[in-house]
């Protein structure tokens, strides 16, 4: 072999090492261009999830406070509806003994209208007699509202009293007639 002969080989297997070189270097640089393209979307990537775990850290948070919140107004509601129950049954009380007292009242009320009107009703076999003369009318509807009358009891045979009777109030007045 001449010296021709073996420059051209070697050459030829240089060139295909070239080849080969050139085929690794431009695969390694398609590798490096895919990994920089990763490497920005990773990147990209873990930016948008460190701010959205410090947004839901935020909210959670906020939904802390708003839940200690909400649950004091919670508390704040119970412990008042248990006041107004109790306000609520001790008013209810006072309520029913005032109306217990009320229709004690206009019980008694009616029963002494009743034995008035008994008194006062002239009996069949005696003729009404007056033992006062009538009082004058003076023209004004409150004068005859306001008028108090007087009544002859006797608590114990022998013994009388007089006891002068209240004017009914107006609205009272107005319901009987």
């Amino acid at each position: 072999m001449d010296d021709t002969a073996l420059l051209e080989l070697k050459v030829s297997k240089h060139q295909q090492k070239l080849e080969q070189a050139a085929s690794v270097v431009s695969m390694t640089r398609d590798r490096l261009a895919s990994s920089e393209k990763a490497d920005k979307e990773s990147r990209r990537e873990l930016k948008s999830l460190e701010a959205a775990l410090k947004s839901a850290k935020k909210k959670a948070k906020q939904l802390k406070g708003q839940t200690a919140q909400a649950s004091a107004r919670a508390d704040a509601a119970g412990r008042d509806r248990v006041e107004t129950e109790r306000e609520l049954s001790e008013e209810q009380g006072k309520h029913d003994k005032r109306q217990d007292k009320l229709a004690k009242a206009e019980s008694a009320l009616a029963a002494l209208r009743a034995s008035r009107e008994v008194e006062d009703a002239p009996s069949a076999a005696q003729p009404a007699k007056r033992s006062t003369p009538a009082r004058k009318r003076t023209g004004t509807a409150t004068s005859s509202r306001s008028a108090s009358t007087t009544k002859t009891t006797t608590k114990k045979p022998g013994t009388a009293t007089t006891k002068k009777a209240a004017a009914r109030p107006a609205s009272r007045a107005r319901k009987k007639a």
